[in-house]
């Protein structure tokens, strides 16, 4: 059949139309994949730094959101100093579930050997987080992007080795730093050493070191001030498992520091500590109390205010240690009483607390702080400070108390993506990060 010439041109007008929003919406969801199932979002928090950048990058597949409450998915990576030397990360993975409630999975951690390079470091985080990727979106149609391989081994050695060492790791370690002006220097140099043995039934740790810091400055008539103080100390720590929420065990501490008037000091004894969460759980959360009971024994550089250069005393310490780490932010606290049996006067309370919380999508409030009332300086000079030891910090002065605080809040708006890395300009100060 002929249409009428009125007809068939309206006819070919639409199916052009048709074709050119059809060629247009195939360009739209181009940079997206595909329209119909979006990569899902995806939050990143470190409370310390975990190669974010690194992170994005690899990661690329996933929109990266700024905001916990836009994402589908949020990770929590948590880094701390390893039984090993090394650093033991360790990543959360919670799922939103409605609204802006999240529900966390078991934690998963790797551990990076002593000494390992950066690229080694972010190379292992980014397989541990791509395991638990992998878990979590398996059955889903983001699942099948996932390529999977292992390296292969031949038979010789599919063989488990035994450890040469037991377990037993060695870190010796120096260090040092120079400060300097036109009328003052500061140097500092030491060095030390860490043994540890860490098994899931027990914890051994010595440590020791020595530290020597010179300081100089030029006063307003030209003269020279001149300070050199030294530092040294030893610490042994042993814990043993009872269980999945207790440990029990002794610490031993040997300090000698010429600004704090001890020519040398020792205390030490047994310690209990009973965890209300499982061991294995301590990535996401702990609330910890802490026991210890012992001797105190110091020889003073200089008399003290009771005009002693030895004393000894019975003391006791109880601590209370809670850490979170989720989704909504992070919690550290600590609190400890210190002090003398044979004379409670003599006492100290310390607390220290660093809270980062997201309150609501795009505003941050973070608080750090440390204080101590302090009633325990046994160990002052009896004589008078003179200003030249304060201004080179080779003498301790009295105190009730010391405390610092900082407090933070932050509010971000706009773009919710936070994929793209760009470097360009990046360090351009010596203090920009």
């Amino acid at each position: 059949m002929i249409l009428p010439t009125c007809m068939s041109r309206p006819l070919r007008l639409s199916r052009a139309l048709a074709l050119a929003l059809a060629v247009l919406a195939t360009w739209l969801c181009a940079p997206r994949r595909a329209c119909a199932r979006p990569p899902p979002r995806l939050f990143l928090s470190c409370s310390d730094d975990c190669f974010d950048p690194y992170l994005r990058q690899q990661l690329s597949y996933f929109d990266f959101v700024r905001d916990v409450y836009l994402a589908d998915i949020a990770l929590v990576i948590v880094r701390r100093p390893a039984g090993t030397g090394g650093e033991q990360w360790t990543a959360t993975l919670a799922r939103r579930t409605s609204g802006r409630a999240f529900e966390s999975r078991p934690p998963a951690s790797v551990l990076s050997p002593p000494g390992a390079p950066a690229h080694a470091e972010r190379d292992r985080l980014l397989q541990l987080i791509l395991r638990l990727l992998v878990a979590e979106l398996a059955g889903t149609p983001h699942g099948e992007a996932f390529k999977i391989g292992l390296p292969q081994r031949e038979n010789l050695e599919l063989s488990s080795l035994d450890d040469p060492w037991n377990y037993w790791v060695f870190a010796p370690a120096a260090w040092g730093s120079a400060e300097a002006g036109s009328g003052y220097y500061r140097l500092q140099a030491g060095g030390g050493a860490a043994v540890r043995r860490i098994t899931e039934h027990s914890k051994v740790r010595l440590m020791g070191g020595y530290t020597r810091s010179l300081s100089s400055y030029r006063l307003e008539d030209g003269d020279r001030i001149f300070g050199d103080v030294y530092e040294w100390d030893g610490r042994a720590l042993y814990a043993h498992s009872i269980g999945s929420h207790f440990a029990l065990g002794g610490i031993f501490t040997a300090i000698g520091n010429e600004f704090e008037n001890y020519r040398w000091h020792m205390h030490g004894g047994p310690v209990i500590e009973a965890n209300l969460f499982p061991y294995q759980q301590n990535a996401t959360r702990q609330l910890r109390f802490i026991y210890q009971v012992g001797a105190w024994a110091s020889g003073y550089v200089e008399d003290n205010e009771a005009g002693l250069r030895y004393e000894q005393r019975p003391y006791h310490a109880l601590s209370m240690i809670i850490d979170l780490n989720h989704a909504w932010g992070s919690v550290e606290w600590i609190g400890q009483v210190n002090e003398f049996l044979d004379d409670p006067e003599l006492y100290r309370m310390s607390t220290g607390l660093t809270l980062s919380v997201r309150v609501f999508e795009g505003l941050t409030a973070s608080i750090e702080g440390q204080f101590a009332w302090v009633r325990d300086l046994i160990n002052l000079r009896g004589r008078t400070i003179t200003d030249d030891e304060l201004l080179l910090e080779t003498a301790q002065q009295p105190t009730d108390f010391t405390s610092t605080a900082s407090l933070s809040i932050t509010y971000t708006f706009g773009s919710a993506h936070n994929t793209v890395v760009n470097p360009r300009f990046g360090r351009i100060d010596l203090e920009d990060e």
